[in-house]
């Protein structure tokens, strides 16, 4: 099909989407696709859920927008506090965004505020990881530990520090799951040294780090120390929670696995969940406070800001979410799919690494370790989403190696558990046509 509109590959040819329902997506020439990643792990009720269309529906009656500079309105309201309500801590304050990369944007900006307020200029240096993403913006992209994805914009980037990755599965310090001390937490606090502690504004991170890596989880205790580092250092904690919030892995929110409490917690994805464009980033009371008793202002403003159809939406999705307790189902679900993916890998001999938190899994084809000039090249991400493609399962390609081997699976909160049976079914199927003979060639493509 002849197309006026600019996709990520301009020479692929993309099928048309004409509709969808619950975890599957519908081409134009009736083929039926799982949606084994959330789309872009952002459909987490899954597709034409009534309650959604109806509060569109409803809100359309009503009020589509107005400027926050001149209105607030009641969706916006009741959804900043119900947000609010579910967040840890004192995150009681909310900025809303139309996206997770504007959310990410506006942390970096309130971060920025804040130690001006309390007249900490020099505080402008932000710290995060490699193997990371924070979101497109440029602000966003300085965060950004994703070589490949910084490349065309390198010129303009912040030259922000990077720690180490919090990766068991490829230790950048050579040690185990077993021998591990936590030496990727201390490489933040040995950048934060680095870069002088009375520079550094705060500390980014991912509670799971997203499509960057593969659903990388840190070690236990990472996130803890961390935080603790943060404090030791009056260090500001932001928590890129654009994947992780809302359910996703499990707990409402990704910090909740070791309660820890960030100052700004950035959302985006499963605000929403596909519905309309939605973000926002949380504030403590520590930011708030400042920014109230010293200028007063924010002076960031998008033009559909908490717009009134968009909150209306994040206000459904809140409430669905919450009725339907996504983040238990989530909990429930991933170690089910978890087996299930080992268990067809396993059967064809295939080395790889499945990890993750609830919902928010992946497969990672890379051999562990640092790469070999004679490795023979493992499954990589664009082969196996071209054959889940082929097969009708939508997975998504994550890493940052220069030739990605993870794929991501993460399909809706809501799959039912014989759809999760087809995703292992059609997984199983993808990984078929890429290795059709038996004895299996990629046992040693995966192993070596």
């Amino acid at each position: 099909m002849r197309t006026h509109l600019l996709y990520p590959q301009l020479r692929e040819s993309y099928p048309v989407a004409v509709r969808a329902k619950g975890s599957h997506v519908y081409d134009a020439d009736g083929k039926a696709y799982l949606d084994g990643c959330s789309g872009a792990i952002v459909v987490n009720l899954g597709h034409g859920v009534p309650e959604i269309a109806e509060a569109v529906r409803a809100q359309l009656d009503e009020l589509t927008f107005v400027t926050r500079l001149q209105f607030t309105s009641p969706p916006a309201e009741r959804l900043a506090a119900e947000l609010t309500g579910s967040a840890p801590g004192d995150l009681d304050h909310v900025f809303f965004t139309n996206s997770g990369s504007e959310a990410m944007e506006a942390a970096v900006r309130l971060a920025l505020q804040y130690w001006q307020e309390r007249g900490q200029q020099d505080r402008t240096v932000f710290v995060s990881r490699e193997s990371s993403y924070h979101g497109a913006t440029l602000g966003a992209m300085g965060l950004t530990g994703h070589p490949a994805r910084r490349r065309a914009v390198r010129a303009l980037l912040p030259d922000w520090p990077k720690s180490a990755p919090a990766n068991c599965y490829s230790c950048p310090f050579g040690l185990t799951r077993a021998t591990c001390r936590l030496d990727c937490a201390r490489s933040v606090e040995e950048v934060i040294m680095a870069a002088g502690p009375g520079r550094v504004a705060a500390v980014v991170i991912e509670p799971v780090v997203g499509a960057s890596g593969g659903a990388v989880p840190a070690p236990d205790g990472y996130l803890r120390e961390v935080a603790d580092i943060c404090a030791r250092h009056g260090v500001l904690l932001i928590a890129d929670e654009v994947i992780t919030g809302l359910g996703r892995t499990g707990r409402w929110f990704g910090c909740d696995a070791e309660d820890v409490v960030p100052d700004l917690l950035v959302l985006g994805k499963g605000l929403s969940a596909g519905y309309a464009p939605l973000g926002a980033v949380l504030l403590g009371d520590r930011v708030y406070d400042a920014i109230l008793s010293g200028s007063g202002q924010f002076p960031l403003g998008h033009t559909y800001a908490a717009n009134p159809l968009s909150t209306a939406v994040g206000l459904a999705v809140l409430r669905y979410v919450r009725e339907h307790d996504l983040p238990a189902r989530a909990r429930e679900l991933g170690p089910v799919l978890a087996a299930g993916l080992r268990d067809v890998l396993a059967a064809r001999g295939i080395a790889a690494d499945v990890r993750g938190r609830g919902l928010l899994l992946a497969v990672d084809f890379t051999p562990p370790g640092p790469p070999h000039p004679a490795m023979l090249p493992g499954i990589t991400a664009a082969e196996m989403v071209r054959a889940a493609r082929d097969v009708g399962l939508m997975l998504y390609p994550a890493g940052t190696t220069p030739v990605p081997g993870a794929v991501m699976v993460a399909p809706p909160l809501t799959i039912t558990r014989a759809e999760l049976d087809e995703l292992i079914e059609l997984f199983a199927a993808a990984l078929d046509l890429l290795c059709p003979r038996l004895p299996n060639p990629c046992l040693e493509r995966s192993r070596s």
